[in-house]
């Protein structure tokens, strides 16, 4: 009885499923596209001003009074206009999986925060492996074994991650695009600075290795095909949904560090290199370009000594161009205590409508505690700068 009770109850929600889906109502899907050298969501290119929430899945998990913090902040990025959030879409530390394996507990908050968000018009950004580090600590194995041998417990656990959210929302038009990593390319060859191994940042308590050894150091000539490799098994699952590097803007020296194999040459590449660079670390079939923009090494190279210019912006652009991809920019922001008007993010925004770049993502939204927390309460003068932005990008387009 209860083996059929549980069939009939599983047939019922199918059913509610395919109801609920807007094929069901004659809704058109829209997925997002790739036009050449730009995005389209539905016949419109796609131009906006949104979030990241990092922890949006997270709170989800933990359920209680963060759950409810989760939900506010879907329901005000949408009251807000902010229809876009780039969030984790897996743990950070292996702490945070301890439910992984208990589908009940772990995909079914997945799907809640999935569903609020459809709820809400709010698309996603889902970050697949936020921490390059948490599935080889998790299986206390280095980060050479996930990228090199498609046997090890953390190829494994990253593939079979990889392969349920995938194929659970591959089909799910409230998902943008999948995005592989959170900023990977910044610890590509830098073995030069810590020959022996390193400690940093290493919680014990929650669940990393003690210590990085050197054979959690990589290159980018290790990381390309690793990543090619990773964004072909997603295209091979997924048809619908576009795919994202995650990276953040190359090092002012990356195509010199790269070619020193980790002897470390910090010479400052010229715009040919950063070409070069760019084009290798986002081969076929990754279909967008990422890059993260702050005041600092992202917007001091080419020349330019003005931490609040982004004249580089420009050039960046016409890079990409050249390249044959979209470009977006998947964090900016500043620290709001020490510069509440931020003459930085305002130069950004300008630049974004000059050149329409698709998505613009300011970081980090409703995040209490962080000096990059953007809300309207805490920092009312950059949402509304937010809101301005995008009714210019949708007077331009």
């Amino acid at each position: 009885m209860r083996k059929g009770n549980s069939r009939i109850k599983w047939e019922i929600f199918a059913l509610l499923v395919i109801l609920w889906s807007p094929l069901a109502f004659g809704k058109e899907v829209n997925f997002l596209r790739r036009v050449g050298n730009d995005l389209y969501l539905g016949e419109k290119p796609l131009r906006i001003v949104s979030v990241n929430k990092f922890n949006l899945f997270l709170s989800f998990l933990k359920g209680g009074a963060d759950r409810e913090q989760a939900i506010k902040a879907i329901e005000e990025a949408s009251h807000q206009g902010f229809k876009i959030m780039r969030f984790s879409a897996v743990g950070y530390y292996p702490v945070d999986m301890k439910h992984w394996a208990r589908e009940e507990i772990y995909w079914k908050a997945f799907d809640e925060l999935v569903a609020t968000a459809k709820k809400n018009g709010v698309y996603l950004i889902p970050t697949l492996n936020w921490n390059i580090f948490l599935f080889p600590d998790m299986a206390g194995e280095c980060v050479q074994d996930m990228l090199h041998n498609p046997d090890s417990r953390s190829r494994q656990y990253l593939w079979l991650y990889t392969y349920q959210i995938v194929s659970r929302y591959k089909d799910e038009p409230i998902i943008l695009f999948w995005e592989l990593t959170n900023e990977m390319n910044l610890l590509a060859d830098l073995s030069f600075m810590h020959p022996y191994g390193f400690s940093n940042g290493n919680w014990i308590e929650l669940g990393t290795s003690f210590m990085r050894l050197r054979r959690d150091h990589f290159t980018t000539d290790e990381m390309i095909p690793f990543v090619k490799e990773w964004a072909s098994f997603i295209k091979n699952l997924d048809k619908n949904h576009l795919i994202g590097s995650g990276f953040s803007i190359p090092r002012p020296s990356a195509q010199h560090l790269r070619l020193a194999k980790g002897k470390g040459d910090w010479t400052e590449d010229s715009i040919e290199e950063f070409e070069t660079y760019l084009r290798d670390v986002h081969p076929d079939p990754i279909d967008i370009i990422s890059i993260h923009f702050y005041p600092g090494d992202g917007n001091l190279r080419f020349g330019n000594k003005d931490e609040n210019s982004v004249k580089v912006l420009e050039i960046i652009k016409k890079v990409a161009d050249r390249i044959g991809k979209p470009i977006y920019i998947g964090e900016t922001g500043d620290d709001y205590s020490k510069n509440p008007d931020s003459l930085f993010l305002k130069n950004v925004f300008e630049e974004v409508v000059k050149l329409n770049i698709p998505i613009t993502l300011t970081w980090l939204w409703m995040t209490p505690g962080d000096p990059y927390d953007i809300s309207p309460e805490r920092t009312p003068q950059i949402v509304a700068l937010m809101r301005q932005t995008n009714q210019k990008l949708g007077r331009e387009n």
